[in-house]
């Protein structure tokens, strides 16, 4: 005992001689390494007079004992290195600021303004990381509060708008320095997409959803790239370095974070909730460059009158124009640039979204199966973060490997599994399930399908699932959907129409429910009515499959015109657009329909901006060309410029280089076997030109010349799977083709309408349904022959040998093979 007392006092004389000689800050151990668990990185810092928030409540409880002892003084740290105490305090001055500015009528951007430069007003060396998400947290939920308020688009001041670019700056440096951890780096994501979602004028890359495109006459499309550059001094390089930033530490830490065998290691994993949170911000403020199944992003254009007034007095040398011509190669955009669609140069963002399927689902997303662990992401997410995560998935398009593709079908099984698993308990609560949640799931397979992303059957048995549940399995009978929102409505309706599936019993609910909502104050909105008649189009779902789908078009336009004439609203060129081009598929022209269409061509010729997408012109003028015999009192007031306007670019666009699918080109050289002489990818995109003499019988006697003006046309359409409703739409049509039956699937509404315009321009449409074609295998050539001498009409007799012969049979009306 003696020993150790003796031992105790030499040190602390030790001590005091060391404070003497040096000064306090002899106790003050330098550059000593503490270990971020979140970000798995290193930082240095100093050794203070700190504590955690357990050890300082027991050092608190032992000084209560001694009410005389001063507390140990806070050694100072370096900037935004704060210690726990100092940061709280910090803390509650933001969190206080909004309050400063009650009763004054204060804006949510005043509000928002006010956080900022309270914390941008302490010293740095008061804060940490933890006070410059808090700042950015509050500022995002004040502005968020408004827009719901207001329920559209704003602006942010000027003021505001320097004290985020100020807070962002600090934000990168301590993102740079690793000094954040997981769940602060997505807190701070969400932060900053909340910001871009008030105020979308902060970062143009969010809206860089078309290019710019002057007129040329060697080629469709030529683009502005001066116009689409990002602004590098601007709050668009600030915005895109940070979110660029965030999503490389979060992808690290995900890789990071799990073995070979993609399991996530113990006491690592991610939270679900702030993943869910984390994809919702990055496909909020860097959405995909192109609509679903588009090859390029959306292209405008100055009408010709607006074009002359404004490049009047300006040097064509100025402008930066780039002619894009359509390669053998697949280009993407992300942002300006435009790269090789190589897997293996992945964008950060894609990265992320990548890192984040592969945690979700523990690697097994990537086999597509549906794991009975409970230990997966994805099976502990709520209903909220499942949709959350399908839609941010579907938003982004980020489907740039087989797990994030897989994700997406993982996500199907896990929902279908929670309905069927819901509806079976006798005890559960029907509102436990949301529609919007289960409906946005379905969205985003839809979303899959149309971009040629193979979903499998998920969407069947998911949209099966969702029929039992609300629809058959209904209190109400007459009406299933009267709790469904207008927008679960049409977000539905876009799933089974971009996802080709011809499930009739939702549909029908759906547009039963919807005739419903066409009146009233709080109806379909101008957008969604336009978005249903779009889906109804596109599905081409005609009066005979139900009284309902033929009253929708009537009615519908009926509603549009009282709400424009009550409000004065205008109607947005997509909606005029995607109007004009619906009411033309479906061929229902009362006095409703065509008021509307006058109005819509109104509209449209006289825009005000004068500016045009070139997708809307070329829908414009299929409309206008049908119209102009099939309902001429609907185009009667179109100006004639407007409509040499809408022709030359029509013409344009089908002028373009096509490149042949894999089957048109094994349809052609099968023709070439039976001496038919025809010509590929023709005008008007069609597929097998062939030109007959007037009184030709048979088409092997084509024309090699190919004199198109005097001779007799025939258009040989292949019609592949995207021509088509889905061969199965329902589980029980899924098992009636396990068991060999015959299903054949329904032609969509813009299949239907190129026959149309084809039939109009004088051609003969014959149409080679995939279904037929991929029966016959591709090692049977006499057989392909045999099939195109029954589709084609092409000889009287093929002679393949001396005893195999084929003599010409009309295709019979059942349209059945051999192979059949």
């Amino acid at each position: 005992m003696l020993a150790y007392t003796v031992s105790t006092v030499c040190f602390l004389l030790l001590c005091l001689g060391a404070v003497f000689k040096h000064g306090s800050d002899a106790l003050v151990v330098p550059s000593l390494l503490n270990y971020d668990r979140g970000s798995r990185s290193f930082y240095s810092t100093v050794l203070s007079a700190t504590a955690t928030p357990s050890t300082r409540r027991r050092r608190n409880n032992k000084g209560s004992k001694h009410t005389n002892q001063r507390p140990k003084e806070t050694i100072s740290q370096g900037p935004w290195l704060a210690d726990y105490t100092t940061s709280v305090r910090s803390q509650k001055k933001i969190q206080s600021s909004p309050s400063t500015l009650k009763g004054k009528d204060a804006t949510p951007v005043q509000v928002a303004e006010a956080v900022l430069n309270t914390f941008l007003n302490i010293p740095s060396v008061e804060c940490n990381a933890a006070n410059v998400v808090c700042a950015l947290t509050i500022s995002a939920k004040t502005l968020s509060r408004g827009r719901r308020v207001k329920n559209m688009n704003s602006t942010i001041s000027h003021e505001l708008q320097s004290a985020l670019m100020q807070t962002i700056d600090i934000l990168k440096e301590l993102v740079n320095d690793r000094r954040l951890t997981a769940r602060q780096l997505c807190n701070a994501a969400w932060a900053i997409a909340k910001h871009l979602e008030y105020d979308a004028s902060l970062f143009s890359r969010k809206n860089d959803k078309y290019i710019f495109v002057k007129d040329s006459s060697k080629s469709y499309s030529t683009w502005d790239l001066s116009i689409q550059q990002m602004n590098g001094d601007g709050t668009d390089k600030h915005i895109d370095d940070i979110l660029n930033l965030i999503a490389l530490r979060m992808a690290e830490h995900l890789e990071q974070t799990r073995d070979k065998r993609y399991r996530i290691k113990t006491g690592k994993r991610a939270q679900p909730g702030e993943l869910s949170m984390l994809l919702w911000a990055y496909a909020a403020a860097k959405p995909r460059d192109r609509p679903p199944g588009w090859e390029q992003p959306r292209r405008m254009e100055q009408l010709p009158e607006k074009q002359n007034n404004s490049e009047e007095g300006k040097n064509n040398d100025d402008i930066d124009f780039v002619t894009f011509v359509k390669d053998e190669e697949n280009f993407s955009q992300e942002g300006s640039k435009f790269v090789a669609n190589d897997f293996k140069q992945m964008s950060i963002t894609d990265r992320l979204f990548d890192a984040a399927a592969i945690a979700f689902c523990q690697g097994e997303g990537a086999a597509v199966k549906v794991s009975e662990k409970d230990n997966t992401l994805l099976k502990n997410c709520t209903w909220n973060e499942l949709s959350n995560i399908a839609w941010s998935f579907a938003t982004r398009g980020a489907y740039v490997s087989k797990e994030s593709e897989a994700v997406m079908t993982f996500i199907a099984k896990e929902a279908t599994r929670r309905i069927r698993l819901t509806q079976s308990d006798e005890n559960s609560n029907k509102r436990e399930i949301l529609p919007r949640d289960c409906v946005q799931v379905a969205w985003a397979l839809g979303m899959m399908d149309s971009d040629n992303v193979s979903v499998g059957d998920a969407l069947v048995y998911l949209v099966d699932a969702i029929n039992d549940y609300w629809i058959i399995g209904s209190d109400c009978p007459t009406r299933p959907l009267k709790e469904w929102k207008c927008a679960d409505l049409v977000q539905m309706a876009t799933a089974l129409a971009h996802g080709r599936l011809d499930n009739q019993s939702v549909l029908s609910a759906i547009y039963k429910e919807a005739l419903r909502r066409l009146d009233g104050r709080n109806g379909l909105s101008i957008s969604e009515t336009s978005i249903l008649l779009w889906s109804q189009a596109r599905m081409y779902l005609t009066k005979k499959f139900g009284g309902e789908f033929e009253e929708f078009p009537g009615a519908a336009s009926r509603a549009l015109l009282q709400r424009m004439e009550a409000s004065s609203a205008t109607m947005p060129p997509q909606e005029q657009a995607n109007l004009a081009w619906s009411l033309t598929v479906l061929e229902q022209y009362d006095n409703d329909v065509i008021s509307l269409l006058q109005k819509i061509f109104n509209a449209a010729s006289t825009c005000e901006d004068g500016m045009i997408q070139l997708e809307h012109a070329h829908q414009l003028w299929q409309s206008y060309f049908l119209l102009s015999t099939d309902c001429p009192r609907a185009v009667k007031f179109v100006p004639e410029e407007f409509t040499k306007y809408l022709e030359h670019k029509w013409n344009l666009e089908k002028s373009r280089r096509k490149n042949s699918s894999k089957r048109h080109q094994d349809i052609s050289k099968t023709l070439e076997l039976m001496r038919v002489a025809h010509r590929n990818e023709y005008d008007e995109d069609v597929d097998v030109a062939i030109v007959l003499e007037e009184d030709s019988s048979w088409t092997h006697t084509a024309q090699s010349d190919f004199d198109i003006k005097n001779g007799r046309k025939v258009a040989v359409e292949f019609d592949g799977p995207h021509h088509f409703t889905v061969m199965a739409s329902t589980g029980e049509q899924l098992s009636s083709l396990e068991r060999g039956l015959k299903i054949n699937p329904r032609v969509l509404g813009h299949t239907v309408l190129k026959y149309r315009l084809l039939k109009k321009k004088g051609w003969t449409v014959v149409r080679i349904p995939y279904y037929e074609f991929d029966k016959i295998p591709h090692f049977a050539s006499m057989e392909r022959q045999r099939y195109l001498q029954r589709a084609l009409k092409t000889h009287r007799s093929l002679q393949f040998s001396g005893v195999d012969v084929s003599e010409y049979k009309a295709m019979p009306s059942t349209r059945t093979s051999r192979f059949d």
